[in-house]
């Protein structure tokens, strides 16, 4: 193994990043099949066959548990193979995966748990009513702050997570998000509607955090192997008390990844691999780190180099009337 990947940070997607048949890959692995096998057991069906349809993957539950349960396959899989990551992170959900993979919570815990926050959050107002957004281009961070405070003063808009320099995302109203629009056009950005997003990581899904608070208060904890990067605040720690505390605010506060992206350097990664079937995360890392070298695992075995793409949305690409 080459010294870099000695140093190497593991960053594991959310549910945007789920494609059909990504399980399949790793199944030749035995550490990605045990994963696989107790995720079955846990949820009563074999996932295998379930993430392979591309319609059963519109379910939000489905890709939720399809998102945490390949990270963690995939981040056992290549730790089985010699990688030595010195932190992990996940945007979203893929936080649920990265604590399993550290070693903080097990996986039947975080699957059933996981299993049930994406049926509560169906209760929530619906993609018809509500939703995500994405401002994207120079100084999206600046516009969607004035934009939120402008037209998000006595409503529930608000910036849902800040990804990159150049993306950010806001949750809302339908009505909010198509006045934040006209207002980030105004300014020379584009605004993207994420297609099918719950309105998550604000106001509008306080009541489903509510109901999460006993699950989440029945969790057992350990002290993880390497640090985590919450997404509320993206500072590395093994602590479990605070690694507790994040998960509990994770709902309805903003995804700090960004500040992630930052951190991860002075956690001392060196290089950074995203599992996952297609590059989702890292292109945001490099909007922070130009240099920084990112490769993608989409199975089993160290990863070799990655090409560089150019800056994408953490999202589904926009459909026709998206924008």
């Amino acid at each position: 193994m080459t010294g870099p990947l000695r140093e190497a940070a593991v960053v594991l997607p959310g549910e945007d990043a789920v494609v059909p048949g990504a399980l399949d890959p790793w199944l030749t692995d035995q550490a990605a099949r045990d994963v696989v096998e107790e995720a079955s057991e846990v949820l009563g069906r074999n996932v295998v066959p379930w993430w392979r349809d591309r319609l059963n993957l519109c379910d939000p539950v489905a890709a939720a548990l399809a998102a945490v349960v390949t990270g963690v396959a995939g981040a056992r899989s290549l730790v089985a193979q010699g990688l030595q990551p010195v932190a992990y992170a996940g945007h979203g959900v893929g936080e649920y995966a990265a604590l399993v993979a550290a070693g903080a919570l097990r996986l039947d815990q975080v699957v059933a748990l996981v299993d049930w926050r994406a049926e509560m959050l169906t209760h929530a107002p619906r993609p018809c009513c509500a939703g995500m957004a994405a401002v994207v281009g120079p100084g999206a961070s600046e516009v969607a702050r004035r934009v939120v405070a402008d037209v998000g003063a006595t409503g529930s808009l608000t910036v849902a997570s800040v990804d990159a320099p150049a993306q950010v995302v806001l949750s809302g109203g339908c009505d909010e998000l198509a006045r934040a629009r006209t207002a980030v056009t105004a300014a020379g950005l584009d605004l993207v509607r994420l297609p099918g997003r719950v309105a998550c990581h604000g106001p509008l899904v306080e009541s489903v955090a509510a109901r999460l608070a006993a699950p989440l208060a029945d969790l057992d904890w350990s002290v993880p192997a390497v640090p985590v990067l919450p997404n509320v605040d993206g500072r590395p720690t093994r602590d479990p008390d605070q690694l507790a505390r994040g998960l509990r605010r994770h709902l309805t506060s903003p995804v700090q990844w960004e500040a992630t992206s930052r951190a991860l350097v002075e956690a001392g990664a060196r290089c950074v691999v995203e599992v996952g079937a297609v590059p989702t995360l890292g292109p945001l890392i490099r909007q922070v780190h130009p240099d920084l070298p990112v490769q993608l695992a989409g199975g089993p075995g160290l990863p070799a180099p990655a090409t560089r793409p150019e800056p994408v949305l953490t999202g589904p690409a926009p459909t026709r009337g998206e924008r």
